[in-house]
């Protein structure tokens, strides 16, 4: 998040979110967060997620719409941690700031499990994975929301760069806006484009007796569904040393026992996967802005320092993150 929205959380208010559900300021414990702020409580043996969203970063009325879509997921059998109102029987709540905005309230139930152990990741897991996925785009195609939530291209990832990126880096909003109108350019329909997740990476998910749960849907827009698979496959390798001819090969493993699973509920034309190249790259470069729009403890800290120093200049030389022909020539579950 943009450090200005830090500074708008008072502890006045953090009470007043744990009141409207029925906790005291005391047992609310922070979780921290990257675009918002979490907190995890405990109201007898259950536990619970409350959620501040500043109205800088999401509008009430998009908070409102990614509930509503968290609930249908929900009473459909998706994978998802259900809304639990306030004591006021209220989806949401508003809570004013000093400074002329707001921060939305929102609660969770927390997910059964755990973050998911890598070292247990196998064919068997992964076909788990792709099949709660595809049930996940399977279910999009019939939502009819009351609210309506934005599509990819709204979000404001180029206005936060513009604010935040120097003058060095200002080649990164426009390597933005191309990648933005390139993709604006692909077709779209019910069976490739819908309203997803868009997050999907382990820290977004628990594990629990051969289920995911998915959480964290405050990213959800409308997008293409191949974006959701990009997601996974940029979190798997983006941050390890693994060689080039490593990554495609363990990608080519992993799509040959995900995508099977996935169209057991789902099915997405193979064709999309040649694109996958290019929202691998626009989550390249929104990461990088998120980053520097996030201030000098995120920028400085490992994590920072090593995402900043490794994508810039693939942002910059729009070296792909895979070798996309190689792997589609590979796959098995095409066949």
């Amino acid at each position: 998040m943009e450090s200005n929205i830090k500074e708008a959380l008072t502890e006045e208010i953090i009470s007043k979110a744990g009141e409207l559900y029925g906790v005291s300021r005391d047992g609310l414990e922070s979780l921290g967060g990257f675009e918002n702020f979490v907190y995890e409580y405990q109201n007898g043996n259950n536990f619970y997620i409350l959620r501040l969203a500043h109205s800088s970063h999401r509008l009430f009325e998009h908070v409102e719409a990614e509930l509503e879509f968290i609930e249908f997921l929900h009473k459909n059998g998706g994978n998802v941690s259900n809304v639990i109102h306030s004591i006021e029987g209220n989806f949401l709540e508003k809570i004013k700031d000093n400074i002329g905005g707001y921060f939305t309230v929102c609660v969770f139930e927390k997910a059964s499990g755990t973050f998911v152990d890598r070292k247990a990741i196998d064919d068997d897991f992964n076909f788990m994975f792709g099949a709660a996925v595809g049930k996940l785009h399977r279910l999009t195609k019939t939502f009819e929301p009351i609210k309506k939530r934005y599509h990819w291209n709204e979000e404001d990832f180029i206005d936060i760069g513009r604010r935040n990126l120097s003058v060095e880096d200002a080649f990164v909003l426009k390597k933005a806006e191309d990648i933005v109108n390139k993709i604006s350019t692909f077709k779209y329909d019910s069976d490739s484009y819908g309203l997803i997740h868009t997050d999907l990476h382990f820290g977004n998910m628990y594990y629990d007796n051969n289920i995911l749960t998915f959480f964290d849907w405050d990213d959800s827009s409308y997008k293409y569904f191949i974006s959701d698979i990009a997601i996974i496959i940029f979190y798997q390798f983006a941050f390890s040393n693994i060689t080039e001819d490593e990554k495609e090969h363990r990608t080519k493993l992993f799509l040959d026992s995900f995508m099977p699973g996935y169209e057991t509920e789902n099915h997405l034309d193979f064709e999309w996967f040649y694109k996958l190249n290019d929202f691998l790259k626009l989550r390249e470069i929104i990461l990088y802005i998120v980053i520097i729009a996030a201030g000098e403890e995120m920028i400085q800290s490992g994590f920072g320092k090593m995402f900043l120093s490794k994508y810039r200049d693939r942002i910059k030389n729009d070296i792909p993150f895979l070798n996309i022909n190689n792997i589609l020539e590979k796959v098995k579950w095409k066949q």
